[in-house]
């Protein structure tokens, strides 16, 4: 059995949950991630991380294209609820712990499931974040991102996010942490590049508040790869994601003007959407508001997909 684990998991997550994206790799790749968000802090026996995840619906994509280019703030719920924050965010926690029961009963181990948005998130350390942008201080034990890229699922983007070959930046990952060994591993993606900051800047040129940095960037290495990534103001992507401004969400009750807040500044505006009866979801806290670096990014067909069908103003 040891020998066709990874064959056995990889299917069952394929086919048995519709998955879009897989890849495992060892867990020992994180160990070198803060204190309390390393695979080992949340499972001591800790071998494998297996990675998952689904495409968004290009049709929710095409709505929220019609909220920001046309002013149609009625479609924008399509996308907030069935991309991120509702719909694919509880099936994919129902799927994940699924998968991770099968683990268990299939092979003897501990299968840990992971969080993957910040709707699951109870206990942010610091200011609440986009997940993206600052995945600890948005409440996450890790950095489920950086696991897909080390389980070979793309590469680490300019945005922050994980970039597919097929779908760019456009999807929805999972992880489990488990005490299953695999007799092989997933290797980072070693593809055409994908993210090329020196000929696109869509991501950085396209962010409502300034929060993305066009030339400045920090370097992140993960299983071995080194990844680029530019220089985020997480306050200010805050402010977008979290729809603090009538130009991203006109229905939001409080507005913060400044492109870079100051953490103070960015708390008054989180206490006072909790208190506002408008202002509450079923998240408690809606991210969805902004996204505009993963839905122009044009990585993974967007071109063929969303332009080239008038979709989209680019």
């Amino acid at each position: 059995m040891s020998t066709n684990r990874y064959d056995q998991v990889k299917k069952r997550v394929l086919a048995g949950s519709d998955m879009d994206y897989f890849g495992i790799c060892p867990s020992s790749v994180l160990e070198g991630e803060p204190a309390g968000h390393r695979p080992s802090d949340l499972l001591p026996n800790a071998k494998s991380i297996i990675v998952y995840g689904r495409k968004l619906i290009d049709g929710t994509i095409q709505a929220k294209f019609r909220a920001i280019e046309d002013g149609r703030s009625n479609t924008a719920g399509s996308y907030n609820a069935h991309s991120f924050v509702l719909s694919l965010n509880h099936l994919c926690m129902k799927q994940t712990y699924e998968i991770a029961q099968y683990l268990e009963k299939t092979f003897g181990c501990y299968a840990m499931p992971l969080t993957n948005n910040v709707i699951q998130a109870v206990e942010p350390e610091g200011l609440p974040a986009p997940f993206f942008a600052d995945p600890y201080r948005a409440g996450l034990p890790i950095d489920i991102y950086k696991a897909a890229a080390a389980a070979g699922i793309g590469e680490l983007g300019w945005n922050h996010r994980v970039i597919t070959p097929d779908n760019g930046p456009r999807v929805y990952m999972c992880a489990i942490v488990t005490s299953l060994k695999f007799s092989k591993y997933d290797s980072p993606y070693s593809g055409k590049k994908l993210c090329d900051p020196e000929k696109c800047h869509v991501c950085s040129t396209k962010c409502p508040v300034h929060a993305l940095d066009a030339e400045k960037y920090t370097e992140v290495e993960v299983a071995g790869k080194t990844y680029k990534l530019g220089k985020l103001d997480v306050n200010g992507c805050g402010v977008a994601c979290f729809g603090f401004r009538k130009s991203l969400n006109p229905r939001t009750k409080v507005e913060v003007a400044e492109d870079h807040p100051s953490d103070e500044a960015l708390a008054k505006a989180i206490d006072f959407n909790y208190k506002h009866p408008a202002g509450q979801t079923l998240d408690h806290l809606s991210m969805s508001n902004c996204d505009w670096c993963l839905l122009y990014c044009p990585v993974g067909n967007w071109e063929k997909t969303f332009k080239d069908r008038g979709l989209t103003k680019g």
